[in-house]
């Protein structure tokens, strides 16, 4: 009787040692896919700062052109410039206010200008939206809740897309053409991102 309670139990105590095995080689091949991920295989950004280059808009969509076919690994980009002050203003209040003027063509999102408050950053081939800071937003409407708001900048009138976080009055407004002075390739993967990234600089 005690001989079969102790097989019984050394049964028990290897079925508890297999299965805990089992547990931490499962263990151990999630976090070292999690590493293979957070390494190699998250989305990484590749930012640059192109002054002085002649690197344009159209030169941006021969890139998104060649692209396509998945060789590259972009999955956004991003390009932009300062341009002068412009005066901002409200449609619906008539307040108006100087602002810094952001041009972007792409994705604004990858311009890292300020953490989104409210709304969104707009949608790649939309046109007539743009991008303002929180101090704009409450000079020009006394309010931060304002997406939907339309504002006149230049001889452009555009709908308040989102709300940024970033100091100052500033405006981003998109782009279809002109050269840009900094530029945020988004690549599929670190590995070779930052080899893809120059090799488009040469060959552009």
């Amino acid at each position: 009787m005690d001989e079969r309670m102790g097989q019984g139990r050394g049964k028990r105590r290897a079925v508890s040692w297999f299965l805990a095995g089992v547990l931490a080689a499962g263990i151990l091949a999630a976090l070292a896919a999690a590493g293979q991920y957070w390494l190699f295989d998250r989305p990484y950004r590749a930012c640059e700062d192109c002054r002085g280059q002649e690197i344009d808009v159209e030169t941006m969509k021969r890139w998104e052109e060649r692209a396509q076919d998945g060789s590259l690994g972009i999955v956004r980009m991003a390009g932009w410039r300062t341009g002068p002050d412009e005066t901002v203003t409200s449609v619906s209040t008539g307040r108006r206010q100087r602002a810094g003027v952001t041009c972007v063509y792409g994705s604004m999102e990858l311009t890292d200008r300020g953490d989104l408050l409210w709304g969104r950053m707009g949608i790649q081939g939309e046109e007539d939206f743009c991008v303002i800071s929180e101090e704009l937003a409450r000079n020009l409407f006394g309010s931060v809740d304002v997406v939907g708001e339309c504002v006149k900048a230049g001889d452009r009138t555009l709908a308040v897309a989102g709300v940024m976080d970033e100091d100052g009055e500033t405006v981003m407004i998109p782009v279809a053409e002109g050269n840009v002075e900094y530029l945020s390739v988004e690549f599929d993967g670190r590995m070779g991102a930052e080899g893809k990234m120059k090799r488009l600089l040469e060959e552009y």
